[in-house]
This record gives C-alpha cells, sequence and structure tokens, in this order.
C-alpha cells in the first residue's frame, strides 16, 4: 500500500530534515571549536604553568633543596588533572642531572631547544622565548612536551612537562549539551510555529477550494470556495469561483441544445425504426426467396443432369441387355456363358436402379394436404427405423406434447423429412448413442415444434452454413441431398428447419410446422428413364 502524504506534511517532513541536517552540522561544528579553543586555552594554561615553575625554580633555587621541588611540581600536578609528569633537569659538566620528578618510573622527558628537531607529527612551536613544545603519542594519547629553560647564575637548566592534549572537562560536556538541547528546543518550537502557520494560512483555504471542488465534482455547480485571503490562494478560489459559474452557463446551454437534439433523435429514430422495419421485411422476403431459388435452381440442374445422364445412358443398356438376351439364347446349354450374363445382367440392373435413385431425389411430388397427428406420425417412423437402431445399438426417448392440435400437411413428404433427419443422427453415432425426439405446442406462434437431438460426433461451425444446400455432404459415402430436401419440405409446408447452435454435445435440428399451412409451389423435374 503507497504512503499518501499531503503537502503541509511534505514541507514540515522538509523543514524537520532541513533543522535536524542544521542541528547536527552545528553540534559537530560547535563541538570543533569547543575542541579548539579548551585545547588551546590549555595549551597556553600550561606554557604559563611550567614557566611558572621554571621562574620559581630560578627565584627560589630548589635545586639546592630538592625535596622543596618535588613538592612544588606534585602540588602542581595534582592541581592539574591534565598534567601526566614533571621532570627538572640540572646542567652538569658530565650532563644533565634530575632534580625532581612526579613521575620516578616513567620514561625521562627530553629536553627541547631550538636546536631540537621535529617528530611525524610536525607539531613543534616555540611560543615563548627559551620555550619549546612538541606533540607527542604516548600510551595511545595524544600528548605535549612543553620544556621551559631555567637561567640561572650557576648555569642553565630546564623544565620538561607530559600534557595531556585530549581532556574533556565536566564544563565542556555540559556546555555542549546545553547547546544541543537550546538547539532541538529552537527546531521543535519553529517547526511547532511552522505548522501554525501552515494551518491558518493554507491549509485551511486549502481544505475549502478541495470541499468546494468535490462538491462540483458531484453535479452541484452552487459550489462556492471562500475568499479568505488576498493572496495565490484567494486568486485560486477566485477563479475556481469563476470557473463553476462559466461551466454553470454553459451546462444551461447544453441542456437546451440537448433537448432540441434528443426531440429531433426521437422523430428521426421514429423515421428510421419505420424505415428499418419495412426493409427488413424485405430484405427477408427477398433473402427467402432469393434462397429458394438457388436451391430450386441446383435441384432443377441436378435433375436436368440426372435426366440426360438416364437419357445418354438409356440407349446403350437397352443394346446391350438385347444383345445379352441374344447371347443366352444361343447357348442355352453354356453354363458359364449363362453365369457371365447373369452377372452383367445383375450389373446393369444396379445402374438402372442408381439413376432411378438419382432422379428420384430430384423429383417432389405435389402435397396432399391432410389433417396429422404429429405425434402419431412420429411413432409411425419409430416403427420403421427401430430395427435399424437396435442394429446400431441407439435408444430412443420420446418426450411428446399431449396437447398439440392436429396439423395440415403431407404425410408422405413429412415421413421423409422425418426419416432424413434420423438417417443423419444414425450416421453420427456408428458406435451407439442416444436420439431424443421433442414435440411442443407454441400456443403464441400457433405452430408445433419438434426437436431430434442426438448425442453423436456434432457438427462443425464452419459447416453449419452448408448444411441445407445439395449436393453438399461431408459424409464419405453422402449423397448431400438429405438436408437439402428436408429443407425443402419444411419450407413447402410453410414452416422452417435450423439447427439448434446452443447445443453442447451432439447435434440438434429444430423443426417449426404453422398449424395453417401455406402451400409453397414444389420444385418439379420431369425426365424419363430408357
Amino acid at each position: 500500500m503507497q504512503l499518501r502524504i499531503n503537502l503541509q506534511w511534505k514541507v514540515l517532513l522538509l523543514v524537520a530534515g532541513t533543522i535536524t541536517v542544521i542541528l547536527l552540522a552545528s553540534t559537530y561544528l560547535h563541538g570543533l571549536i569547543t575542541k579548539s579553543l579548551s585545547e588551546e586555552y590549555r595549551y597556553n594554561n600550561a606554557i604559563r604553568q611550567v614557566v611558572t615553575v621554571a621562574k620559581r625554580t630560578q627565584a627560589y633555587n630548589y635545586s639546592a633543596s630538592p625535596n622543596d621541588m618535588v613538592q612544588e611540581i606534585q602540588f602542581l600536578v595534582n592541581s592539574r588533572p591534565d598534567f601526566n609528569q614533571i621532570d627538572v633537569y640540572q646542567p652538569m659538566p658530565d650532563g644533565e642531572r634530575l632534580v625532581a620528578t612526579t613521575a620516578p618510573n616513567a620514561p625521562r622527558l627530553p629536553y627541547l631547544n631550538e636546536q631540537s628537531k621535529d617528530n611525524e607529527f610536525g607539531e613543534m612551536e616555540r611560543p615563548l622565548p627559551d620555550v619549546t613544545t612538541i606533540e607527542v603519542e604516548r600510551d595511545g594519547l595524544r600528548q605535549w612536551v612543553i620544556t621551559a629553560a631555567i637561567n640561572q647564575s650557576g648555569g642553565r637548566g630546564y623544565v620538561s612537562a607530559l600534557v595531556q592534549k585530549n581532556s574533556r572537562t565536566d564544563f565542556v560536556n555540559r556546555l555542549q549539551f546545553q547547546h544541543n538541547v537550546v538547539l532541538a528546543c529552537a527546531s521543535v518550537v519553529s517547526i511547532a510555529l511552522l505548522y501554525l502557520l501552515f494551518v491558518i494560512f493554507f491549509r485551511r483555504p486549502a481544505q475549502d477550494i478541495a470541499s468546494a471542488m468535490a462538491q462540483a465534482r458531484t453535479g452541484d455547480l452552487s459550489a462556492r470556495a471562500a475568499v479568505r485571503r488576498d493572496d495565490e490562494l484567494g486568486t485560486i478560489a477566485t477563479g475556481f469561483n469563476r470557473m463553476i459559474d462559466d461551466i454553470r452557463s454553459r451546462n444551461e446551454e447544453r441542456e437546451r441544445l440537448l433537448s432540441q437534439v434528443n426531440s429531433f433523435n426521437r422523430e428521426l429514430q421514429l423515421e428510421v425504426a419505420r424505415a428499418t422495419k419495412e426493409l427488413r421485411t424485405s430484405n427477408e422476403a427477398l433473402s427467402e426467396t432469393q434462397q429458394r431459388l438457388a436451391r430450386s435452381e441446383r435441384l432443377a440442374a441436378v435433375g436436368q443432369i440426372a435426366a440426360s445422364l438416364a437419357h445418354e445412358i438409356g440407349t446403350p443398356l437397352n443394346a446391350i441387355s438385347g444383345h445379352l438376351r441374344l447371347l443366352a439364347r444361343n447357348h442355352p446349354h453354356d453354363q458359364d456363358t449363362q453365369r457371365r450374363v447373369e452377372i452383367i445382367n445383375s450389373q446393369i440392373d444396379s445402374v438402372v436402379k442408381s439413376v432411378r435413385s438419382l432422379l428420384a431425389r430430384t423429383q417432389r411430388p405435389r402435397l396432399e394436404l391432410q389433417p396429422l397427428e404429429l405425434n402419431a406420425l412420429i411413432r409411425e417412423l419409430l416403427w420403421l427405423v427401430q430395427p435399424t437402431l437396435e442394429a446400431h445399438d441407439i435408444s430412443v426417448r420420446l418426450n411428446l406434447d399431449n396437447d398439440l392440435p392436429l396439423i395440415q400437411g403431407d404425410r408422405d413428404s413429412l415421413l421423409q423429412l422425418f426419416l432424413n433427419l434420423t438417417n443423419n443422427s444414425i450416421d453420427a453415432m456408428p458406435k451407439g448413442g442416444g436420439l431424443e425426439i421433442t414435440t411442443r405446442f407454441d400456443r403464441a406462434a400457433r405452430s408445433a415444434e419438434l426437436v431430434f437431438c442426438d448425442s453423436g460426433v456434432g457438427i462443425e461451425p464452419s459447416v453449419i452454413e452448408h448444411l441445407f444446400e445439395p449436393m453438399w455432404t461431408t459424409k464419405e459415402a453422402g449423397s448431400g441431398f438429405g438436408l437439402a430436401i428436408a429443407h425443402e419440405i419444411a419450407v413447402e409446408h410453410g414452416g422452417k428447419i435450423e439447427i439448434v447452435a446452443e447445443q453442447n454435445v451432439g447435434a440438434a435440428f429444430r423443426l417449426t410446422l404453422p398449424l395453417n399451412v401455406a402451400v409453397s409451389p414444389a420444385l418439379e423435374v420431369v425426365t424419363n428413364v430408357a
């Protein structure tokens, strides 16, 4: 989840961060300056103390009374925690002699003068005449070695002191703490004052503008933002109010125009709906006529081809048949000749039957309408195809509407239609399955509805538009006339046949027949087979 921070808190966080950085930088710089000043103060004070010891040694000749000298320098070390060691030397002919020290067991401090060389720290200084200092590191601490010369009438000596450089006193710590507390309090007060200023001068006017914008977003164009001050936010509030006034006036004008446009649209929609209805009716009639004409033309063409084929092959077949009879008559006792003649005759009869079957499929007799009980016709159909269904292991379930009234139809044509649909279902279930036949009375449309539903392989969506075309089939041994003839029979009875597209398993065909039949003219192809 993304954290959302408003402008007020962003500015406050920015200011608080800036003040925190300034506070940290100030604390760091204050510590450096305090440390530097403290070191400088202790450095100068240590030099003065060492010079004082040298002058007192020179004035009172402590070299003659070493015990007094030890007490003097020991008192200084005890009173100054930063003094770690003081050595007092007196020159002798054979070298320097240690007169007094505060650390007898510690390493001796060197004698520094103008000839002494600086060490790796590079901190050697000569702040006063006869005074030389250098910075060293002992026991992991940075310390000063301060040497002051002793000028006596009997010769020169020197005082060397080891003074701790980094020594934080309670005073410095308290000073640093108080400085930090003052800065932190000042930061808190500054942030609090800044917060109050934001609330008074920015937050409230911004909330007024945001509230007015939210009210306007809901559609209330009477929203107004309070103009509290003559500043940038006041300018924004004034501009928002003017924009709302412009939007309201334009909205009123738009509503007037929309009202006029809606009135024109309603009139135009009525005209378009009326014209569309007429055009749809004309298109449907034209489409139906074109489809019927196309099917009729295809069936007529097939009938003409079949008739021409029958005529063309009839004469040769008759000649062949005559010569076969003559051949059989000339060789009555030749069994092999008789057997071959019979085989040839049987094949000729097969050719003739095929031609006659083709002709029969292209001829549609005139309808002989009579009152029919559709449920009884379905039961008669099952009686005819029962052996075939049992041979293919197909079970049948009937859902017949007992309230179905009589219809006007041609018994033989409808029975042929039902046989074609049943044969299609049988072909779709070569390994067995189920066939469900349903009848229903549609009282609103005054029509009878039949549904043939099987559990076969189904129909591919890409071939649905070609199902009712003559001579079009997906079967290896099919002729392509079954569904085409079924469609023609349905149309001749004033009904329609269609495939149920929403079927999940297998295929389903829905046949709708009106109770009052307006008979369509059937296609007749007259042929003669010699």
